[in-house]
C-alpha cells in the first residue's frame, strides 16, 4: 500500500472517531438538559403548591408476559 493511501486511511478514521465523539457529546448533553429542565418544572410545580401525585406518571398498563408464550389451539 502506498504512503499516501495509509496516510488517507489514517486522517479518515481520526475523522470518524471524532465525528463518533462529537455525536456521542451531543446526545448526552441532550439528555442532561432535558433531565435538569425536568428537574426545575417539577421543583417549581412543588414550590407553588402543586401535590407530588400530580408529578407522577400516569399509571400503565399491565403488561401481559404471557402473551409472548402462549400458543395458539393449546
Amino acid at each position: 500500500m502506498s504512503e499516501q493511501r495509509v496516510l488517507f486511511l489514517r486522517k479518515g478514521f481520526i475523522g470518524t472517531c471524532a465525528f463518533a465523539a462529537l455525536v456521542l457529546l451531543a446526545s448526552f448533553y441532550s439528555i442532561v438538559s432535558g433531565a435538569v429542565e425536568r428537574a426545575a418544572r417539577q421543583r417549581f410545580a412543588l414550590a407553588d403548591g402543586g401535590s407530588p401525585a400530580a408529578l407522577t406518571a400516569l399509571p400503565r398498563q399491565p403488561a401481559r408476559a404471557g402473551a409472548l408464550l402462549a400458543r395458539i389451539g393449546n
